[in-house]
């Protein structure tokens, strides 16, 4: 992580790194994720499931590293992990990963912030040191433009000391920025940033995927339905297993997915 880097993601909550996927992952994630779209979700391979239901402008599905080899690239990019590791501020973990599909009106509404205080999700720095127990990495697979309903934040939130005065649509905010980022970039955020999207207002499809990273002793999202298998196997290295390993807070592997 350059210093340049550093500084932004403390400032803002995020930083963009420009051209680290290789078109050819675009491109074998796009063509799982056509296939995945047009499925009734009953019939979804486990651990493949809903993180939320299926509307005409959202589908949601969580586990989505668990699909296929297409997916598994993503997970260990040298220059998005050298961002974890120094942002997290000791061990750290995938924790899961899911994919969004936009279409029509639809949009994330805006969560999330520096207050009020969540353990899981919280950012800090002292002495130089930062420290977000949960920071997840946005892979924009399409063309998404704020027209689109691109991922957005309220820049510097993930430090606010008073609750954000607007509600959650993000129309009502005035201060949220679009983060236009292409295909073949990635957007990195530490979860206490005020974050969602734009409404998508173009009729094309936004799609992308998330891969998110924590501490490496935080357990499962799985009270969102997300977590991993010991189907993964299949799919992991043993360098990769062990990105997904967790621990206790002594240090000790806790659970062998």
């Amino acid at each position: 992580m350059t210093p340049q880097q550093e500084y932004l993601f403390d400032l803002q909550g995020y930083v963009v790194l420009e051209n680290v996927v290789e078109p050819s992952w675009l491109d074998a994630a796009n063509r799982e994720l056509d296939k995945i779209e047009t499925m009734d979700p009953a019939q979804y391979p486990a651990p493949l499931c809903l993180g939320t239901p299926k509307t005409e402008s959202e589908l949601y599905i969580n586990n989505i590293l668990e699909a296929g080899p297409a997916f598994v690239p993503f997970m260990d990019i040298p220059a998005v992990l050298g961002v974890i590791e120094r942002v997290t501020g000791a061990g750290y973990r995938l924790n899961h990963t899911y994919v969004i599909y936009r279409w029509g009106k639809g949009y994330t509404h805006l969560h999330m912030g520096g207050t009020p205080l969540k353990a899981n999700t919280q950012y800090r720095c002292e002495n130089g040191q930062m420290f977000s127990p949960l920071t997840k990495a946005v892979f924009p697979l399409t063309e998404s433009g704020p027209e689109d309903g691109c991922f957005a934040v309220i820049p510097g939130s993930h430090k606010s000391n008073f609750p954000r005065p607007w509600g959650a649509h993000p129309d009502d905010n005035p201060p949220l920025i679009p983060l236009h980022a292409r295909p073949g970039d990635a957007i990195i955020f530490t979860e206490a940033t005020t974050h969602g999207s734009t409404v998508n207002i173009s009729g094309r499809p936004r799609r992308t995927i998330y891969y998110c990273y924590s501490i490496n002793w935080m357990p499962d999202w799985a009270n969102q339905g997300a977590f991993f298998t010991d189907g993964i196997q299949r799919l992991l290295n043993d360098q990769q297993m062990e990105l997904v390993a967790q621990y206790d807070g002594s240090g000790h592997k806790r659970i062998e997915v």
